[in-house]
């Protein structure tokens, strides 16, 4: 009798295993590396000039090259400037920035693959973090900086997912980094959060009935 318990146990812990891995949904594996990872014919660059937007504020929007309509935010904790037309910098009112995120303003959109520049006068680090579809945080800690100027990363995704929203802040002093500037992106549909399929519910409440009759048959 124990063995048979034991083997029904075992098989309605699969079947709740099962549907729970049905019905959760896999996070992105999001990286950022150092560099213009994979070259730059994948994305398209950020410009201003012909997006008829405001070219100051705590929020400055941008839009792709190939799409005017796709808009990009960038957001600070202060006044923003966009110096230039084209893919031009963007820099505080003051002459430097602490803090900055990147999101596209329509929000069935995030980016796959996303590059920039920060020009930096000293020295330092800084922490950068994005957030997945799904609203997992990755962060990425004391990322060097080098004082002598163009500092280009490359955030992208191991597995096809895609990033909503990207943010920097600054663990060098306020003045020494300067703008950002030449920010690529690929852009891609985010892909709704998966809703259990019908099998994989029926499945886990296999699961559930399983272990309840276990319990109470061992009461």
């Amino acid at each position: 009798m124990s063995a048979i318990m034991n083997k029904n146990s075992i098989f309605a812990a699969a079947a709740l295993a099962c549907g729970l891995a049905f019905a959760t949904p896999a996070g992105a594996t999001l990286i950022l590396q150092s560099g213009l990872v994979g070259g730059s014919g994948d994305v398209d660059n950020v410009i201003f000039n012909a997006c008829g937007t405001a070219s100051s504020g705590m929020t400055v929007q941008g839009c792709l090259n190939t799409s005017h309509s796709t808009r990009v935010n960038f957001t600070s904790n202060e006044t923003l400037n966009v110096n230039g037309g084209g893919q031009a910098r963007i820099t505080a009112a003051d002459g430097s920035f602490n803090a900055i995120s990147i999101a596209l303003a329509d929000p069935t959109l995030g980016f796959d693959k996303l590059q920039f520049n920060l020009d930096a006068i000293a020295d330092g680090t800084a922490n950068f973090q994005a957030v997945d579809q799904f609203g997992t945080v990755f962060n990425f800690n004391n990322i060097a900086l080098d004082g002598n100027g163009q500092n280009f990363f490359t955030l992208g995704s191991l597995d096809g997912q895609v990033a909503v929203s990207f943010s920097l802040t600054s663990t060098v002093p306020i003045s020494n980094i300067s703008d950002l500037a030449q920010v690529r992106l690929g852009v891609a549909g985010i892909t709704p959060t998966p809703v259990p399929a019908p099998a994989g519910l029926a499945l886990m409440g296999l699961g559930l009935l399983g272990l309840g009759f276990m319990r109470r048959k061992s009461a």
